[in-house]
């Protein structure tokens, strides 16, 4: 008897020992407002000079957009009154003093609370070398904070998606992606699909194409709007004669109000546009936001671009829904 009683030990020590049959911890769904940014901050930190350093990073401007918007809806506490009923907000900034700290340090945890969720910590042994800190890593932050607010919208576009637009994207080009799912009207081309909400405010485009590539740079701005303008024309005409989808231009100098930059998404190095669009001859317009990329195997550029149009309201939340499908383009 005694033999068996310490062979199911062994056994029970052994399961323990590996790991097996302990729980997985069972994540709730994160909480907060679209675009909102819970700043956790200490209080001699928010005291200090510093304050306008933070804001200048939380309460940065919107990329291409026609009106100010500020990148996050920021909810702001101090570190002492930070509690359990904060632990699930998705996205959170700490800015703290720890004097314990040899050095500078910026670190990210996630989905620790709830899923998805990220918690940005920024520290340094004092107020002096924190300010520099923020200052040197700004843009870092941001890009973190905002990829965040996109996760939270790609973990949502895979439980609920428009059906339609997938399943016409994996017909026309043989891809598949996860839009909104109020997105119910298409329009197809050649190596092109088109989807829309169709709404007076609030509506959100998106459209996706290829086009032959022989090896160009796809960081040529100009190029880039010249296939843009050539395409949309060709497929997203106006309700009158003269009417199409055009990149908006500079009136003097007619450059194109678009800025492009290399990035990498879903381990892939892309190009991203941001810009404005206008109907030629016409009143409509708004901000676009586009990924390229290059398939070499097929020797061809894919482009993902969602467009939104919503004249009375603010189009950040919109732009950011946009980001969210294009990241899903697969």
């Amino acid at each position: 008897m005694k033999r068996i009683m310490w062979m199911l030990l062994a056994v029970v020590l052994l399961v323990a020992c590996s790991g097996e049959g302990e729980k997985k911890k069972v994540l709730v769904s994160s909480k907060g407002l679209p675009s909102e940014l819970l700043l956790v901050v200490d209080k001699a930190v928010w005291n200090s000079d510093l304050q306008d350093s933070i804001n200048g990073i939380v309460k940065a401007q919107v990329p291409g957009l026609m009106q100010v918007e500020e990148l996050f809806r920021v909810t702001r506490i101090l570190s002492h009154d930070y509690e359990a009923t904060h632990t699930t907000f998705h996205t959170k900034l700490f800015v703290k003093v720890d004097k314990d700290l040899d050095k500078p340090m910026m670190g990210t945890r996630r989905n620790e609370y709830a899923k998805p969720q990220l918690e940005l910590v920024v520290a340094a042994p004092s107020i002096d070398v924190l300010r520099e800190y923020l200052t040197l890593n700004a843009e870092r932050i941001k890009e973190i904070l905002v990829e965040s607010q996109i996760e939270k919208r790609v973990e949502l576009l895979r439980k609920k998606y428009s059906k339609k637009v997938d399943d016409d994207l994996k017909e026309v080009l043989a891809m598949s992606v996860r839009a909104p799912e109020n997105m119910k009207a298409t329009k197809k081309g050649e190596r092109f699909l088109w989807g829309g909400t169709n709404l007076l405010e609030k509506d959100m485009n998106l459209v996706v194409y290829t086009y032959d590539w022989h090896g160009e740079d796809l960081l040529d701005t100009d190029r880039y709007v010249e296939k843009r303008d050539s395409v949309m024309k060709h497929n997203i005409p106006g309700s009158n004669e003269g009417q199409w989808m055009q990149t908006v231009r500079e009136r003097e100098h007619k450059r194109p109000l678009v800025e492009c930059a290399e990035r990498e998404i879903n381990g892939r190095k892309v190009m991203e546009a941001r810009g404005l669009w206008e109907m030629r001859n016409g009143a409509l317009g708004g901000p676009f936001v586009s990924i390229s990329r290059v398939d070499t195997a097929a020797r061809r550029v894919i482009v993902g671009e969602g467009f939104v149009y919503s004249p009375s309201t603010d189009k950040r939340d919109l732009v950011r829904q946009m980001e969210a499908v294009l990241r899903t383009l697969r």
